[in-house]
């Protein structure tokens, strides 16, 4: 079985879930604390299950005070923070389970080392990450225009770039790999 991208399967992170049940209790019991609490967050977790799944949880203590949720992968018992199910590959198994279960690696180790990864898809990245820093309310033209300038600059080697004219070509008839 080959690796597969996690970014083309369906994830769900768990922090988010933790946080909202942590809050939920703190509302309902506001002085309830230490392991009562604990046991009571480990009983709402419990409840909730995703595409007729449900999982187990863990917490660690964290060495600063407070604790660390994990949700254990279904089928090795790892804790994990995000579970994936990799909807489109029929040769995998239709279970939300962790990265190492389901042989999954991030896309840029999978097409690291190919030349469209290198000449398209990372300055793509790079662009995108600068447009999202430009946008922010809170940035003072003097901090802008470093990233102005590299933006320029990525912009400028991109549409030099074969590779990336290629890819636009085929992105604009239709032939997106």
């Amino acid at each position: 079985m080959k690796y597969v991208a996690c970014e083309s399967t369906t994830s769900f992170s768990f922090f988010n879930l933790v946080r909202k049940v942590k809050a939920e209790l703190r509302k309902k019991k506001p002085g309830i604390m230490g392991e009562d609490f604990h046991n009571l967050m480990l009983d709402s977790l419990r409840t909730f299950s995703l595409n007729n799944q449900t999982f187990d949880y863990q917490h660690v203590t964290n060495h600063l005070g407070g604790v660390r949720w994990y949700v254990l992968c279904p089928k090795c018992g790892k804790q994990c923070l995000k579970l994936f199910l990799p909807s489109n590959f029929p040769d995998r198994e239709q279970l939300y389970l962790c990265k190492r279960c389901h042989k999954l690696k991030n896309a840029s180790l999978l097409l690291g080392a190919t030349k469209r990864y290198k000449k398209v898809v990372r300055p793509l990245r790079k662009l995108e990450a600068l447009k999202k820093q430009l946008m922010r309310k809170t940035l003072t033209p003097d901090k802008a225009q470093p990233m102005l300038n590299e933006y320029e600059r990525i912009e400028a080697e991109l549409s030099a770039s074969p590779e990336y004219r290629l890819y636009r070509f085929q992105k604009e008839h239709g032939n997106e790999a």
